[in-house]
């Protein structure tokens, strides 16, 4: 299953002089911070839940899941309400494989903020990885048409991602194509679009899509594969050998590279 993309937007979502005032509010130090942030209105425990939302969410980014588990709950207790908390919770609960609370958790987050699009695409790339095809691509196309989310090329091309992946391909090169046409430097979509013509049969489009993200973003483990199979679709096993070199020299631990050994 391909990785869907999510947005940059949503890993840290606080300014660092908003979380420092969180911070001073949980010791108690509110003098300075309340007229100068959007803390102003909140309460302490809303201050200090909100800075530990982003502590688990900054934890839950580099994989420790124990004291991401820690921070959320911690902010949980103090803002049952908080979006960010909700959202990165949904994400952990996701990670524990607890399905039913991982749903819960990110239908809450978007109620909380429903003008936070990244959190919807969050929920939506969930759907995808728990087979919910149609649910997923409707939650991907309501989060790019909200006028809040200032990269929606990044759910239509998870849009078009999952509904390769459950093989609606028709469905897949709408949204990919859209994708493209919203912002024709996004190299993710250029590659999905040559998955996916590969996928449908013409190995000469794939190349030329394949091509035009090469001019847009360096090779990856993902990138690599995808080159080499259509270098193989189109009879040039010398390009294709090539490419494969390059995976396993430059990315050895890769599981793309791994797998490619053991053939």
């Amino acid at each position: 299953m391909r990785k869907k993309v999510q947005d940059p937007q949503a890993v840290s979502t606080i300014r660092k002089s908003v979380v420092a005032c969180a911070l001073l509010a949980i010791v108690g130090i509110t003098s300075g911070c309340a007229t100068k942030t959007a803390f102003g209105h909140l309460s302490s425990d809303e201050k200090a839940a909100t800075f530990n939302a982003e502590l688990g969410t900054n934890y839950l980014a580099a994989g420790e899941l124990e004291p991401a588990e820690t921070k959320l709950k911690r902010a949980l207790q103090q803002d049952p309400n908080n979006a960010l908390a909700n959202n990165t919770y949904a994400k952990l609960r996701a990670e524990l494989d607890d399905p039913q609370g991982a749903d819960r958790a990110f239908l809450k987050s978007i109620r909380m903020d429903p003008k936070r699009a990244e959190y919807r695409n969050n929920y939506a790339i969930f759907l995808c990885d728990q087979g919910r095809t149609d649910e997923a691509v409707a939650q991907f196309m309501e989060a790019s048409r909200n006028k809040f989310y200032r990269t929606p090329e990044f759910a239509l091309d998870n849009a078009g991602v999952c509904a390769m992946d459950a093989n609606q391909l028709e469905t897949a090169e709408l949204h990919l194509r859209n994708a493209v046409r919203l912002n024709p430097s996004f190299a993710p979509s250029m590659l999905h679009m040559a998955e996916l013509k590969l996928k449908t049969g013409d190995a000469t489009l794939a190349d030329a899509y394949y091509s035009r993200f090469l001019t847009m973003s360096g090779q990856s483990p993902s990138s690599l594969v995808v080159g080499i199979n259509i270098k193989r679709s189109l009879g040039d096993q010398a390009a294709a050998d090539q490419l494969a070199e390059l995976l396993i020299t430059n990315y050895p631990r890769s599981s793309q590279a791994k797998t490619l050994a053991s053939r």
